[in-house]
């Protein structure tokens, strides 16, 4: 690489010898004003850099070569990152060594002709030293944060792990005596009097929830569905059904309910499943307009995209915070006080086990879940696309 300004023979012999004269002075001036904390763990070496740097910046007036400047200010990067040395007082330090050497060369007699010349040489070698820190020192930090970043999504995997085999654990002991609890029940509310059977009803309805909720553990944990027997179903069939079953919810919280439902949209999956998510999403849409007041609406569309089904659940509640949307689907996220964050957490697994995806799309005006299947034909093969089925 050629340097900008080609100095003669002459003059590239006189500034090398004014390198030589005042390396010392510069050396010295340079640390009595440059930002270096007493506690670097470099402390030692950063004199010896200057040094370098003086004696490289010698050697690329002779030569104008770059590679040991890319040698050296990869040395340099990998020890400011290391102490913890932020990039703006690093790219200052450097500056000042090239302003110190400007206020030296200021004192010396040089002549006029000569000054502009070794300015210029000087500024392209401190240009191109610029560039080679301040890249290296991206590198080394870009690759310490995509360390970091990968041993807390590890670290994070490993702990959902245990905490999926302890909630089965759990699920399952769980499960066990309360299956025996609602056998007795059931003997017991034979000889319910009339006064008796409202704590029946409340006792049943109580257990009902708990049973939900130890399902949803063991959906979280993996371990629940996986002999569950897949058919094919329709998929509209499926909504409607859990949209009457929670029409009275709807009725109660004034809620307007509007649906565009295709017809021949089969999928193929576990039927109980899928009807898991959609009443954990329609549940989710009732809890949050309860807390609006105004006009309460949730949509419901399911049509066909580039041959999937596309199902959207949108409710004109509150916007999700933009720091919990990113997340919303992680366990134990949620944006009720009380949530346990596991609905949304399950409903992405149980639609990802049927090689399905789902998104949320959240503004001021309204929140949607839009999940897409395969679609499949009542034997179970993919169908093909028909247009009178395609998502507007």
């Amino acid at each position: 690489m050629k340097m900008k300004m080609e100095l003669t023979h002459e003059e590239v012999q006189h500034l090398v010898e004014l390198f030589h004269t005042y390396h010392d002075t510069i050396l010295s001036e340079w640390l009595k004003v440059a930002n270096i904390s007493e506690d670097d763990p470099f402390l030692s070496e950063v004199t010896a850099n200057g040094g370098h740097t003086i004696r490289l910046l010698v050697a690329y007036i002779k030569d104008p070569e770059t590679l040991l400047i890319e040698q050296l200010t990869r040395k340099i990067a990998i020890e400011r990152v290391e102490a913890k040395v932020g990039i703006g007082e690093f790219i200052s330090n450097i500056n000042l060594g090239r302003s110190i050497i400007y206020r030296v060369f200021n004192r010396v007699n040089i002549p006029d002709s000569y000054q502009m010349k070794y300015l210029m040489v000087i500024n392209d070698f401190f240009d191109l030293y610029m560039y080679h820190a301040i890249t290296e020192y991206t590198r080394v930090k870009d690759s310490i944060i995509q360390n970091k970043n990968q041993f807390i999504q590890e670290m994070h995997s490993d702990r959902l792990s245990i905490l999926g085999q302890v909630a089965a654990s759990f699920a399952h002991e769980f499960r066990n005596p309360l299956t025996s609890i609602k056998g007795f029940i059931q003997m017991i509310e034979k000889d319910a009097t009339t006064e008796t059977e409202t704590y029946f009803r409340i006792i049943k309805q109580e257990l009902d929830s708990l049973e939900d909720k130890i399902t949803q553990f063991l959906y979280l944990s993996k371990m629940k569905g996986l002999d569950d027997q897949s058919e094919v179903f329709a998929l509209e069939s499926v909504v409607q059904g859990m949209m009457e079953f929670l029409y009275p919810r709807f009725l109660d919280e004034n809620i307007n309910v509007h649906h565009h439902l295709a017809d021949h949209s089969y999928m193929f999956g576990v039927e109980g499943q899928i009807k898991q998510v959609l009443l954990n999403i329609l549940n989710n849409a009732v809890e949050e307009l309860s807390e609006i007041k105004g006009e309460r609406t949730v949509k419901v569309n399911l049509c066909e995209l580039d041959g999937n089904i596309q199902l959207t659940i949108t409710n004109n509640g509150s916007m999700i915070p933009e720091h919990l949307l990113e997340d919303i689907f992680e366990p134990f996220i949620s944006t009720k006080q009380l949530g346990t964050g596991l609905g949304l957490s399950v409903c992405k697994q149980i639609v990802e086990k049927h090689k399905g995806s789902i998104q949320v799309i959240s503004t001021e005006e309204k929140t949607s879940f839009v999940m897409t299947f395969p679609k499949a034909d009542l034997e179970g093969e993919l169908h093909d696309s028909d247009d009178s089925l395609q998502c507007q």
